[in-house]
């Protein structure tokens, strides 16, 4: 049976170095008593550490079995991630931060089973959550002159907004979306009946566009589009389409939605720098130490730059 990581890798980049320390003498031989590494004073112990590579790590029967050495890596990195967590959770709770039982049963849901060892688990993702929120709120603010510069930065790249209502017909052939958009712009059928009439054409309900959206052939052919309008034969993956723009909304509203559209963009970047930035400041004040010789598996130190 095959082991695949389930979690990516969140803190590589960071530069993290973790103190290995020799085994003790006498280790205990019961998981949940014997301790494979410290965070500051929270020991973590191997119980803790084989629930997570369980939980963290999917069985798939089907697919090729890692080498040794690629599956200490993937455990290796697991165990980084684990102890992260770790940091984060003595620092949620070294701030106050709680979590309700109604917010367990919450997140868990109404009918997950009232098992003591997942509502653990759950506590632990939320109190995380909880101070990672917490930083974002305090450091993330995006105003509007941060996103009038990037808008400026992009102004190049970015084609005008256009949001609207579209309709599509797909057809087999070129020279059959040719021969009816013929028909369609001559008054002869209507979008929606060339839909019904054809069994190669699809005539998809009508939705709301962002160009921004569209891939860029689309994108290109319906900014040159008025309403009302029916676009010459577009080659699109393995068809073609004929498009009908049937409206186009307020550009002042257009515009509004591409800005906190950049908005919530720059908020992700900044969300993920702050988060980040927690972690490198948790390190530098936390001492971390991790009794390899312990461990089930070979520790593999993980090296930037190095896949």
């Amino acid at each position: 049976m095959t082991l695949v990581p389930r979690l990516m890798r969140q803190a590589t980049a960071l530069g993290v170095v973790l103190t290995l320390a020799g085994a003790p003498a006498c280790a205990p031989k019961d998981p949940s008593r014997r301790v494979v590494a410290e965070v500051g004073d929270r020991p973590v112990t191997l119980s803790q550490v084989e629930a997570y590579l369980d939980a963290s790590l999917l069985h798939d029967a089907s697919a090729e079995t890692p080498s040794v050495a690629d599956l200490e890596r993937v455990k290796s990195r697991l165990l980084d991630d684990f102890l992260d967590e770790e940091l984060q959770l003595a620092e949620a709770l070294a701030r106050g931060i709680v979590v309700t039982e109604q917010e367990l049963t919450d997140y868990l849901g109404a009918d997950a089973p009232a098992d003591p060892g997942r509502r653990e688990v759950a506590h632990r993702e939320l109190m995380i959550q909880k101070l990672r929120e917490s930083i974002v709120r305090a450091k993330v603010h995006v105003d509007d002159a941060q996103v009038d510069a990037w808008l400026l930065s992009h102004s190049s790249t970015q084609p005008p907004p256009v949001h609207g209502t579209l309709r599509t017909l797909r057809f087999a052939s070129f020279p059959e979306a040719e021969r009816v958009r013929r028909e369609i712009t001559s008054g002869k059928l209507s979008f929606l009946e060339a839909g019904l009439s054809y069994a190669d054409a699809s005539a998809g309900g009508a939705r709301d566009i962002d160009l921004s959206t569209l891939p860029e052939r689309m994108a290109e052919v319906v900014s040159k589009m008025k309403p009302g309008q029916v676009s010459p034969p577009v080659p699109f993956e393995s068809s073609v389409l004929l498009l009908l723009l049937e409206a186009v909304d307020d550009p002042t509203a257009a515009e509004a939605r591409r800005r906190e559209r950049v908005r919530s963009e720059l908020a992700l970047e900044l969300s993920q720098a702050a988060t980040e930035g927690l972690l490198r400041d948790l390190h530098a004040k936390t001492k971390i130490v991790v009794h390899d010789k312990l461990l089930p598996f070979h520790y593999v130190h993980d090296v930037p730059g190095k896949v």
